[in-house]
């Protein structure tokens, strides 16, 4: 009997904090954009923020959050840097989804005169291997100045939401004195959709989207975001600087269903097999497993897989699965078709290495590499009109968790995935002589849905998973050189 992937007791998320709760993401921003539950971010803030809410809305949705930072001195704060993100999302720190613009305050409490000259945000996103700055790549680096001297004289404001940008008739008059008393900068940063990033060993630019944020203590790469205060002062006295860190979400969604899936799930019916609907099924090719059944009949099974098209599945949703098996031996293709007897998992790969300029194709990269829960499969009546009894068909899917990150690229920085058909394991059956992987198919995991009719469920009850949905991890270091 060949041996199924071992089930590790792992925690069900390497994230530093818990994900958030998504329950309707699509009442967030504008309704034509469908989006399903985007939970999963993974960092913790640089400093821990205070949080509070703001002013209840009358829009049904949760009131925004807001997340303090603060500078003290001698046990007094004199400079605030505040992040408002939705309440909905943003829990234990500032979560930002893709159009939505990093918004906040600043607030200066100055007792005594301070020769600040310049108060300036930065918005910062990077991919991280290391402490050396050749470890660490920008892809977003934004400045936002909120007040120079050159602009004159600010305001002194009562409250946080008044405004101190000077009134000065333009040009202005450049101010050389110190500042003293409250002064409050609003501001709102819209991110970039793409980055044009050096890649590869002729350092050309290319275009990537920024990926979400990624922070997992198993694997030495990391994707960052971060917000900034600068207190400007002059060459002979140290900036003041406040960093706060956000979690960032991509939207990324699948091309539209074929026809005859979308209208299943539209009608809340089962979806059609590959021989019906040939059009709404990926065919990996065909494989032959061979071994021996109760240690002495050798065997000879040719073994397919079907996935449901587009090849791009959402988090939170299902992946739609097909198996067929061919063999004159109809006593192990009975065996081999027991739903019990299918090992099949999602495998997530993240690839990197620490040379920006080199491709993963041609540099020393490393892997970490974990896989999903089982797979759940059921018999299935596709194939019944083979007169022959040389064919079985079994029905599957895949329950993709919600906190899972998404495909990605950034650089040298990849997340991948594949659904991976393994030996099979059922008794008095050796496949040893076939390859721990049989199938291994590309999928990518996106973020939201497709218009229309979202995927669902079908498994019949009774074919529930045998184990809590948890991830099993094995770290593998790669060493690849090549060239060009």
């Amino acid at each position: 009997m060949s041996a199924a992937i071992g089930v590790l007791p792992l925690p069900p998320s390497y994230d530093v904090v818990p994900p958030p709760d998504l329950s309707d993401l699509s009442s967030l921003i504008s309704s034509d954009l469908q989006l399903s539950d985007l939970p999963s971010y993974s960092r913790s803030p640089a400093q821990a923020p205070v949080a509070s809410s703001g002013p209840a809305r009358s829009t049904g949705r949760s009131p925004p959050q807001e997340f303090h930072y603060e500078l003290n001195k001698k046990g007094k704060t004199f400079a605030i840097l505040t992040i408002i993100a939705d309440g909905q999302i943003s829990r234990q720190m500032p979560i930002f989804i893709e159009g939505q613009p990093v918004k906040g305050r600043v607030q200066l409490m100055l007792d005594k005169p301070d020769a600040i000259q310049s108060v300036t945000i930065n918005v910062l996103g990077q991919f991280i291997t290391g402490a050396n700055q050749g470890e660490q790549l920008s892809f977003i680096d934004i400045s936002h100045t909120l007040w120079t001297q050159t602009d004159g004289e600010p305001r002194n404001v009562n409250s946080g939401d008044g405004d101190s940008s000077p009134t000065t008739p333009n040009p202005p008059t450049k101010y050389s004195g110190k500042l003293v008393g409250n002064y409050t900068w609003s501001f709102s940063i819209d991110l970039p959709k793409q980055v044009v990033v050096p890649y590869g060993k002729q350092n050309e630019p290319q275009i990537f989207t920024p990926p979400q944020t990624f922070n997992e203590r198993h694997t030495r790469a990391s994707i960052n975001y971060e917000v900034s205060l600068r207190l400007g002062r002059n060459k002979l006295r140290v900036d003041h600087r406040i960093p706060a860190a956000f979690g960032y979400i991509p939207i990324t969604r699948p091309p539209p269903m074929p026809p005859l899936r979308l209208q299943a799930y539209a009608q809340g019916t089962s979806l059609l097999g590959p021989t019906i609907d040939p059009d709404g099924w990926h065919s990996t090719d065909a494989v032959s497993i061979k071994g021996r059944a109760f240690n002495s009949r050798a065997f000879n099974i040719q073994c397919k897989l079907f996935l449901a098209k587009p090849l791009a599945y959402t988090r939170g949703s299902v992946i739609p699965l097909c198996l067929r098996l061919e063999s004159p031996d109809a006593q192990v293709l009975d065996m081999l078709s027991n739903p019990k007897a299918i090992v099949t998992r999602m495998r997530r790969r993240i690839k990197y290495h620490y040379n920006a300029e080199k491709t993963v194709e041609s540099f020393a990269w490393r892997d970490a590499i974990d896989h999903s829960q089982l797979a759940l499969w059921w018999p299935s009546a596709e194939g019944s009109e083979d007169r022959h009894g040389r064919v079985r068909y079994v029905n599957g899917e895949l329950h993709l968790r919600s906190d899972i990150k998404p495909t990605s690229a950034m650089s040298s920085f990849r997340v991948e995935y594949s659904i991976v058909l393994f030996q099979f394991d059922a008794v008095g059956v050796d496949c040893s002589e076939s390859p721990e992987d049989l199938i291994e198919q590309p999928v990518d995991i996106v973020t939201a849905y497709a218009p229309g009719a979202r995927p669902r469920m079908l498994a019949p009850p009774g074919y529930e998973a045998d184990i809590a949905v948890q991830q099993v991890t094995q770290v593998v270091s790669v060493e690849r050189m090549g060239f060009f």
